[in-house]
């Protein structure tokens, strides 16, 4: 085989490899950890904001995995498990301000952040 082949067979790998890996990060890999249900806000830091209601996300801290996500939808907000115990859960990088995110230890909320 002449190295001309060699060298396109080895960019053509490279580059289907490259769209594989795009088009799985394109897709957020869910594998049904990751959850959402309805609507909310902030600016991704924990704290309030006019389009959060009025909520802290903090208020959410402390609360079991079960109540932190029916006070999600009982407000009406977007909400998703990013991580809980010792995995972590592949996410969209977008910045949703009706979203809030859940990290959990133990069964119980350690970390909630709008966005």
């Amino acid at each position: 085989m002449s190295r001309r082949a060699t060298r396109s067979g080895r960019l053509l790998a490279a580059g289907l490899v490259a769209l594989a890996v795009l088009g799985f990060a394109a897709c957020g890999g869910d594998n049904g950890a990751v959850r959402s249900g309805g609507g909310g806000s902030s600016d991704g830091s924990g704290g309030t904001s006019p389009a959060s209601g009025g909520t802290s996300a903090q208020s959410y801290v402390g609360l079991s995995r079960r109540a932190a996500i029916a006070k999600a939808k009982s407000e009406g907000r977007e909400w998703r498990i990013t991580r809980e115990d010792d995995e972590t859960f592949p996410a969209t990088l977008d910045y949703v301000e009706t979203r809030i995110n859940f990290e959990i230890d133990d069964g119980k909320v350690t970390t909630a952040t709008f966005g």
